[in-house]
């Protein structure tokens, strides 16, 4: 079963924030970026619940992005899966208590 993939506007925010900040570091480390998300999004939408929780009581998960300290949060509603953040891993963890 495939999964219909929607990414909230945080998440479209935060991958744009990650996008600007690597082509400023290095001309095309941005699109490597959005390469590795683009992958793991592919791997969201075909096996959503193969990722393990990070709170259970929401039912809310994550997946690490590859080779990029960012994970992907995520919750699966029906055959949904909804991608709230697009969280850089150096930042405080405080800020996701609010998901």
């Amino acid at each position: 079963m495939r999964y219909q993939l929607k990414v909230s506007a945080t998440a479209y925010q935060e991958t744009d924030y990650a996008y600007v900040y690597y082509e400023e570091q290095s001309p095309g480390l941005g699109e490597r970026f959005l390469k590795s998300l683009e992958d793991s999004y592919l791997k969201l939408s075909q096996t959503p619940q193969y990722f393990s929780y990070i709170l259970d009581d929401k039912n809310i998960r994550d997946t690490k992005i590859k080779s990029f300290p960012f994970v992907i949060i995520f919750q699966i509603e029906g055959n949904t899966v909804l991608v709230l953040r697009v969280f850089n891993t150096n930042r405080n963890p405080e800020s996701l208590k609010n998901l």
